[in-house]
C-alpha cells in the first residue's frame, strides 16, 4: 500500500482531487465516489443442515435453494446455516448484507460473516428468512430475496396426533361427564335404598315393638286364666263334669298362648331378631316333655301318640326353645289332620355319606297331603283346599322351616293322601354352632344335703332363723302381684311392691330371700331394679327371677346381664314359679351348707378351702363382704378384741338383721356361728404351729374356757384337739411340747 505525502493533495477545476503518495499520483473525483447506486439483489444459494449426533464426527446435509419458494424440514433438522451472494462479484467487495427470520423475531440484523447466516435449535414452525443488500455507505435496497422454512413438528405434536388428543380428551371427557352422572346416579339409588332400608327397618321394628307390646298385654291376662285354672284342673273338690269344663277352658287358653308365641315367634325370624341359643344336653329328654304334654292334653281318644327314642341319652348342642317349639308345630298339626290312628313322635341317630344326625320324626296316619300342595306347604299363609281344610293362621310350618334354617338343619316331608304324613328334622350330631349364642349346659346331676346342727344358741338381735323365706313380689299389675301373693302365702312370707323403685326400697329394709319382679313397670323398670340390686353389697347376694311377657333372646340377655339369676315368660304357671324359687333357694342353701359340712378326713378339707370353693361361685361383691368380714374376725382376735355380731355390724355399716340375713343366705350359718368356724379355723393352724397350748390357743382365739374351746373344737372337727393333731402328724400337742 502506498503512503501519502503530506501537503501533497490538490484540487482542479472539475472538482478532480489529487494525492501525492511514494508510489505515485492518486486521484479520484468525489462526485462519482457518493453517486447513488442501487444494490444488486441478493441470491439465496444453499442451507447447510446439522443433523442430531450419532457418531464422533458430525453430518451435514446441503440443499440448494435456488430458484426455491420455500423449504421443509423435519422436526431435528433445526441447526442449520444459510449462504447467499450476489450476481455482480465487483461489488462483492462492497456491498452489506442484512437478514430477518420472520417468525422468530422482527428485528433485522446486519450480516458479521460473510454471505452467511447460521440458526440453532430453531422450534418447530413455519418460518421466513428474508434478506436485503446495500452498497457500503449507501442506504439499503428495497429489494428483498425471501424463503419460507417450514420446520416440522415431531409427530406427537403433529396435527393428527393433536387430533387424536382432541379426540381423546372430547371422549375422556364424556367418559368422565358419564362416570360423574352415574356416580351421582349410584349415589342417589344408594341413599334412596339405603333410607328405604332404614324405613323399611324402622317399620319391621315398630311392628315387632308392637307385637312385643301386644303379646305383652295379652299373656297378662292369660296368666291370670291359666293360673286358676291349671289349679282348678289339679283341683279333687271338682265333678267330673266340672272338670271336664274346665279342662276345655284350659286346653283352648293354652291353644291361644300358643297362637300368640307363634305369632310373635315368626314375626322374629323374619325380621332375624330371634337368635339361636344352643346349650348341649339331652335330646330325648326334650323330646318326651313335649311329647307327653301332648299326650295328656290329647283329647282324642282313638289317637294313640307314641314317644319312641333310640337311646335315652342323647347329647348335642341344640337351642331347646326352638326345637320345642318345632315340634309343638308339627305335633299339633298332626293331631289337626288326624282322626284316628297314632301319631309317632321318634328320635333317633342316622348316618347318611358318612355324617351323623339326629333325627327327628313326626309320623301320623292322617288325611296326608296331596302331591301338588307338598311343594307349597312350607310356604307362609300357605293353606291347601279340600275337604279336611281346618282353621289356622298358615304360619306354623313356614315358622317350622325358618326355625329349622335358623338351627342350621334340615326338614323334610313325605306324605300319601289318604295314609299319613312324616316330617323328618335333621340335626348335626358334631355341630357346636361357633356362630350362636351359648348357654350353661342343661345338668340332670342331684346334690345329697345335709342337715345342719346348730350348738350355740344366737343373740337376741339376731333374727328367728325358723322364719319362713322371705319373697317379694314387683308387679304393676295388681291382679298378678295378688295372685302369686296368694299361691305362696302358705309357704312364704310375701311382700309386694308396684314398681322398681318401691322394690328397691323394700329390698334393701327387709333382706328378702328372693325376688321376683317384672319388667315393664312405671316409675323404675325390673332391669334398673336388679343392677341396683346387684350393686348394693346388702342385697347382691339375692336371687332374682325376672317375671314378664318379653321373651326374645336380646331381652334375656339384657335381663342376665343385669344380674338376674332366672328367666319366666307370661303366662307362667304358678307350678313351675314355685319350682323355680325353691330350686334357686335350694341351690344357695346347698351352697352355703358346704362351709357346715365336717370332713371326714380332716387333713382333707381346710376352712380356707372350703371357703375357696363356695366363693367361686359369688359375685364379686359377695366376694369382697366375706373378705372383708373375715379379716375384720381376724383382725379383732389378733388384737385380742371380743368379736360379736355388734363389732361386725359397725365394721360392715349394716344393722344386726341384715348382716345377719347375709351372712345366712352366703354361708348357711348364724353370724356368730361363723364367728365360731372362723375362729376354729385360726386355732387348727395355731395348733398346727406346735408353739402353743391348748389354753394359750383357746386365749388367743378370744375364748376364755378351756373347756369351752375343747367343746367347740370337737364339734367343728369331730374330735377333740389332741386328737386332730395326733391324727395330722403322729404326735399329741402334749407330746411336742415335751421334745420343746
Amino acid at each position: 500500500m502506498a503512503s501519502f505525502t503530506g501537503r501533497s493533495a490538490s484540487k482542479d477545476k472539475n472538482g478532480v482531487i489529487y494525492f501525492g503518495s511514494t508510489n505515485g499520483l492518486c486521484y479520484f473525483t468525489p462526485s462519482y465516489i457518493l453517486e447513488k447506486r442501487q444494490a444488486p439483489k441478493a441470491i439465496i444459494g444453499k442451507i447447510t443442515i446439522y443433523e442430531p449426533l450419532t457418531t464422533e464426527n458430525s453430518n451435514e446435509t446441503e440443499i440448494s435453494l435456488i430458484n426455491k419458494e420455500s423449504v421443509r424440514l423435519k422436526h431435528l433438522q433445526n441447526n442449520f446455516n444459510i449462504s447467499f451472494s450476489i450476481q455482480d462479484y465487483s461489488l462483492n467487495e462492497r456491498v452489506e448484507y442484512a437478514y430477518m427470520l420472520k417468525g422468530l423475531e422482527n428485528s433485522w440484523y446486519t450480516v458479521k460473516d460473510p454471505n452467511n447466516v447460521t440458526f440453532r435449535n430453531l422450534p418447530a414452525g413455519k418460518y421466513e428468512f428474508m434478506i436485503k443488500t446495500r452498497i457500503r455507505n449507501q442506504e439499503w435496497s428495497d429489494e428483498i430475496s425471501s424463503i419460507e422454512i417450514i420446520i416440522a413438528p415431531p409427530f406427537w405434536l403433529s396435527w393428527w396426533a393433536k387430533l387424536l388428543y382432541l379426540i381423546s380428551g372430547t371422549a375422556l371427557f364424556f367418559i368422565g361427564l358419564w362416570a360423574y352422572r352415574r356416580k351421582l346416579n349410584l349415589e342417589y339409588l344408594y341413599e334412596s335404598e339405603k333410607k328405604s332400608h332404614e324405613q323399611e327397618q324402622e317399620l319391621n321394628d315398630e311392628r315387632l315393638r308392637f307385637y312385643t307390646n301386644i303379646t305383652h298385654e295379652l299373656r297378662t291376662p292369660l296368666t291370670l286364666i291359666l293360673g286358676p285354672l291349671e289349679d282348678l284342673v289339679k283341683s279333687n273338690t271338682l265333678s267330673s263334669k266340672d272338670h271336664h269344663r274346665i279342662s276345655v277352658i284350659h286346653q283352648s287358653a293354652v291353644r291361644l298362648l300358643n297362637l300368640i308365641n307363634q305369632i310373635l315367634d315368626f314375626r322374629k325370624t323374619e325380621t332375624q331378631n330371634k337368635r339361636l341359643c344352643v346349650t348341649k344336653g339331652n335330646l330325648t329328654n326334650t323330646v318326651y316333655e313335649v311329647g307327653l304334654k301332648y299326650k295328656e292334653l290329647n283329647s282324642k281318644p282313638d289317637i294313640q301318640i307314641l314317644i319312641e327314642a333310640e337311646e335315652e341319652n342323647m347329647f348335642l348342642f341344640f337351642d331347646k326353645e326352638v326345637i320345642t317349639v318345632v315340634l309343638d308345630n308339627l305335633i299339633s298339626n298332626a293331631l289337626k289332620y288326624t282322626d284316628k290312628g297314632y301319631i309317632r313322635i321318634r328320635v333317633e341317630w342316622v348316618t347318611e355319606n358318612g355324617i351323623r344326625y339326629a333325627q327327628l320324626s313326626v309320623e301320623d296316619t292322617g288325611y296326608g297331603i296331596g302331591k301338588e300342595a307338598l311343594a307349597h306347604i312350607f310356604e307362609r299363609y300357605y293353606q291347601e283346599s279340600g275337604e279336611h281344610q281346618a282353621s289356622g293362621t298358615g304360619i306354623g310350618l313356614a315358622l317350622v322351616k325358618n326355625l329349622v334354617k335358623l338351627h342350621e338343619g334340615d326338614i323334610q316331608v313325605k306324605s300319601l293322601p289318604d295314609v299319613g304324613t312324616t316330617f323328618y328334622l335333621r340335626l348335626l350330631a358334631e355341630n357346636i354352632y361357633p356362630h350362636a349364642l351359648h348357654g350353661e349346659d342343661i345338668q340332670t346331676d342331684k346334690q345329697d344335703t345335709k342337715e345342719e346342727n346348730s350348738f350355740e344358741k344366737l343373740e337376741a338381735t339376731e333374727p328367728n332363723k325358723n322364719a319362713r323365706p322371705i319373697i317379694l313380689v314387683v308387679e304393676d299389675n295388681a291382679d298378678i302381684r295378688d295372685y302369686i301373693a296368694d299361691a305362696f302365702t302358705d309357704l312364704y312370707e310375701v311382700k309386694t311392691a308396684a314398681n322398681g323403685k318401691e322394690g328397691l326400697q323394700i329390698a334393701t329394709e327387709c333382706i328378702p330371700d328372693i325376688v321376683v319382679s317384672d319388667i315393664m313397670m312405671p316409675v323404675m323398670n325390673g332391669i334398673i331394679m336388679c343392677q341396683k340390686l346387684k350393686a348394693d353389697m346388702r342385697t347382691s347376694h339375692i336371687p332374682i327371677i325376672l317375671l314378664t311377657a318379653k321373651d326374645s333372646i336380646t331381652d334375656k340377655e339384657e335381663g342376665y346381664q343385669a344380674g338376674a339369676d332366672s328367666y319366666l315368660t307370661k303366662p307362667f304357671s304358678a307350678s313351675l314359679l314355685q319350682s323355680r324359687i325353691s330350686n334357686l333357694l335350694t341351690q344357695r342353701r346347698l351352697l352355703s351348707e358346704r362351709f357346715a359340712i365336717r370332713p371326714e378326713k380332716p387333713e382333707k378339707q381346710s376352712m380356707e378351702e372350703k371357703r375357696a370353693i363356695i366363693t367361686e361361685s359369688m359375685n364379686k361383691l359377695d366376694k369382697e363382704f366375706m373378705d372383708k368380714i373375715t379379716n375384720a374376725i381376724t383382725e379383732s382376735l389378733a388384737t385380742s378384741e371380743n368379736v360379736d355380731i355388734t363389732v361386725l355390724s359397725n365394721v360392715m355399716c349394716m344393722s344386726s338383721s341384715t348382716l345377719y340375713r347375709k351372712v345366712k343366705a352366703l354361708t348357711g350359718m348364724s353370724t356368730n356361728e361363723y364367728i365360731r368356724k372362723v375362729k376354729m379355723q385360726l386355732a387348727e393352724k395355731y395348733l398346727l404351729e406346735g408353739k402353743y397350748s391348748i389354753s394359750e390357743i383357746a386365749f388367743k382365739v378370744g375364748i376364755n374356757s378351756s373347756v369351752y374351746f375343747r367343746q367347740c373344737f370337737k364339734e367343728e372337727f369331730g374330735m377333740s384337739a389332741s386328737d386332730y393333731l395326733k391324727k395330722l402328724t403322729g404326735k399329741s400337742n402334749d407330746e411336742k411340747t415335751d421334745e420343746k
